[in-house]
């Protein structure tokens, strides 16, 4: 069902902003769920194709995981503090602002394929745009995308900073 609000925005999005649900009911539902598609996957790619030994793997997918959650509660608390006074509704606004990226980690599954989770990305920022047309934010796409993709960056590198630590590492061989 959520899906639809992602896929066709013009017709299900305002439907989707204005439920009664929670931002936390948005989150333990969808961001717990969908958020797993990347690390699981991951964690299969990385010890089955990239050979990495379980420990590393799962490593790096817990600290994948745990980022995009963390993102997610950043990012909509920047936006109800700075812009936005329903914190409920800047929840549920961004997780469904991540789902396409969720989804586009179907590809790291094959870790040559990777590359192409950055669809989700892309796609990402023309949904940002469309729940801020939804609840009359539209004027600050340009910041709110900026936001986006800084957290978008800094989650990626310091899920690979933290992943690839040495002293995890070490304590990981013990």
């Amino acid at each position: 069902m959520i899906l639809k609000g992602v896929f066709l925005p013009n017709k299900y999005l305002k439907k989707y902003i204005s439920d009664n649900q929670s931002g936390w009911d948005y989150f333990i539902k969808y961001a717990l769920t969908f958020g797993l598609i990347g690390p699981v996957l991951s964690f299969y790619s990385l010890t089955t194709q990239m050979k990495y030994s379980i420990g590393k793997a799962f490593l790096y997918s817990v600290t994948t995981y745990f980022m995009d959650l963390l993102v997610v509660l950043v990012f909509s608390y920047l936006v109800f503090r700075l812009f936005e006074r329903d914190f409920h509704k800047t929840l549920k606004m961004y997780v469904l602002v991540n789902i396409p990226i969720w989804l586009s980690d179907i590809f790291d599954i094959y870790q040559p394929l990777r590359i192409l989770s950055n669809v989700g990305l892309i796609y990402s920022f023309y949904i940002l745009y469309k729940v801020l047309e939804s609840i009359d934010l539209k004027k600050k796409f340009i910041i709110l995308s900026v936001f986006h993709l800084v957290l978008y960056v800094i989650d990626a590198v310091l899920s690979e900073i933290i992943a690839t630590n040495p002293v995890l590492l070490k304590l990981l061989q013990k």
